[in-house]
């Protein structure tokens, strides 16, 4: 009897799992929302504490979560992780994979003495031991381009660090971890290091490809490897909340982050595609050893112009997902949809996810005489070959128009409901997508969705399309037609055929604006999807825009 005891199998508990079973628990409890859970296991017992303490550090936030959209960078947060990572434990600094941090406030209003009227140190200044350490880690990379501009921004950083400055602090911390794999922050005009920062990567970057080029002049195989900040990061999201001018410092800021070597999936709110951008994005193509690794790109709510946008993609060696949503602040020579489609066509090989939200009820403020071809992408769409998911609106798809645009009646009376010599919806649209949704969608699609559905039913076109979903205009086709009068039915096997009428509070949803607060006329000061602060509403909005309502908004109302 005893030996069938035992025989039974121990009972097991945390202690007994593998170390591997235990850091993949422990990694769900340094969670970047909700309050980290993972400081309690540092305190059980030896075992679990060195397993714990590189996932405690797995994840570095100095930002507080805000409502607003908005928090700023936490100095003392800073000073304390930079003391940890490099004085205390500097072997845990291979270990931060994640950076996350807010506006960076004016360094006028940063400056503070070493030593308070209180007779406090101030904690965010490092003594003079800790700034010995930080010098070598400033020294050890930026000695790597020696010249009086690097010399200069060396003795300006370690100024700032004197001064306890959040730039200066946030930028040594990406300089000094090797392994960051995501960077999310927020726009911020006070802010020095961290650009030149993004530069600096970037010109060692190409300097690096160069040695070991065959050929170049540094190409003789007796140069090392530089070492390269940022080099592994991979995921890349910024945002601001500015509705009025955008993120006005994108044009600084992305060209430098599309030049990681390792990035990618890149995700920008209110982004500002000018013709600056598009000059620093030209930089990147002139410099061959440059051209980005970005596979997806994600654009809420913001306008570019169309050499802006065709640059940036054009850097992109394979893209294989791109989504815009539009934003109506002030820019000059605004993007259309035949600029989308010219900017996606050298990735026709490679692109499978396409999601356009130009808001077309919208008045587009320019002569369209000229080239009415620019208010939809033409018949060369079908060279998008591998395209299996696109979300567009009608006019940009057929270059039909909902309804009038409701802004600058003059203008609006002169903008056609359909471009005439515009092609039908079957004879655009890519032959393997297998997904279709089509927004803002007025009476005029009825006829060309019921063509698709025919070569659908038949089994001659379209062989792998397993979604048709149509959103029309609610508040404006419900004038003119009853729902009901939309006569379409697929009877394709495995084909969903779905029929929806959004009203205006739900199509603004759709661009990204929050309208459930607020006096009726702005969005409140939060953004939908940001990464940052907004995780839970980010996840209901992508789960539920293109649908007909939203649950908790008042419905029918035109107020917005």
């Amino acid at each position: 009897m005893e030996k069938l005891k035992s025989l039974e199998p121990k009972p097991r508990n945390l202690l007994t799992l593998p170390p591997e079973i235990q850091a993949k628990i422990f990694s769900h409890l340094a969670a970047s929302f909700g309050r980290s859970s993972i400081q309690p296991v540092l305190r059980t017992c030896k075992t679990l504490y060195e397993v714990a303490l590189p996932i405690s550090v797995s994840e570095f936030r100095n930002t507080v979560h805000s409502s607003e959209g908005q928090g700023p960078c936490s100095r003392i947060r800073n000073a304390q992780f930079l003391r940890y990572i490099l004085v205390s434990k500097p072997w845990l600094a291979k270990h931060v994979n994640t950076v996350i941090f807010g506006q960076i406030a004016n360094r006028s209003g940063e400056e503070r003495r070493k030593y308070p009227e209180d007779g406090k140190p101030d904690s965010t200044i490092p003594t003079d031991d800790e700034l010995v350490v930080y010098r070598q880690h400033i020294e050890l990379v930026l000695g790597q381009l020696p010249s009086d501009y690097i010399k200069g921004w060396y003795n300006h950083w370690v100024k700032d660090l004197e001064r306890g400055t959040s730039d200066a602090q946030i930028s040594l911390i990406l300089l000094a971890c090797p392994n960051i794999r995501t960077v999310m922050f927020e726009m911020s005009k006070h802010k020095s290091h961290f650009p030149r920062l993004l530069n600096f990567v970037r010109n060692l970057v190409d300097i690096n490809t160069s040695i070991h080029t065959p050929g170049s002049e540094w190409g003789d195989g007796n140069h090392p490897d530089m070492v390269i900040p940022l080099s592994n990061v991979q995921d890349v999201f910024h945002e601001t909340v500015d509705y009025i001018h955008g993120y006005s410092e994108f044009e600084m800021d992305g060209p430098d982050l599309f030049a990681l070597p390792r990035l990618r999936s890149y995700e920008c709110i209110l982004a500002r595609g000018n013709d600056t951008a598009e000059r620093r994005f030209g930089d990147l193509l002139r410099r061959s050893t440059s051209v980005s690794s970005v596979e997806e790109i994600t654009l809420h709510c913001s306008a570019f112009t169309p050499g802006a946008l065709k640059k940036m993609l054009r850097v992109c060696k394979a893209l294989r997902k791109f989504e815009f949503t539009h934003h109506g602040y002030s820019i000059s020579g605004l993007m259309m949809p035949r600029d989308i489609l010219h900017a996606i066509l050298p990735h026709s090989n490679t692109l499978e996810d396409l999601y356009i939200n130009l808001k077309e009820d919208w008045d587009k403020g320019w002569n369209w005489h000229d080239c009415p071809e620019r208010l939809y992408m033409g018949i060369r769409l079908r060279e998008m070959r591998v395209l299996k998911k696109l979300t567009v609106g009608m006019q940009a798809l057929t270059g039909i128009l909902g309804a009038k645009p409701e802004n600058h009646a003059s203008v609006a009376r002169q903008m056609p409901l359909e471009v005439e010599g515009a092609p039908r919806l079957v004879d655009c649209l890519p032959e393997n997508v297998e997904y279709l949704k089509v927004r803002a969608c007025g009476l005029g699609i009825v006829s060309q969705v019921a063509d698709l559905i025919s070569a659908v039913e038949e089994g001659s076109r379209f062989k792998k399309l397993k979604y048709i979903g149509l959103l029309f205009n609610g508040w404006t086709t419900g004038k003119e037609v009853d729902k009901s009068q939309v006569h379409l039915i697929c009877n394709a096997p495995d084909v969903h055929l779905d029929i929806g009428f959004q009203d205006k509070t739900r199509a603004v949803y759709d661009l990204g604006r929050d309208i459930g607060e607020g006096n009726g006329r702005e969005p409140r000061t939060c953004n939908l999807t940001s990464r940052i602060h907004a995780q839970d509403s980010r996840q209901h909005y992508f789960e539920t825009r293109g649908i007909s309502e939203i649950p908790w908004y008042p419905k029918n109302t035109d107020s917005f």
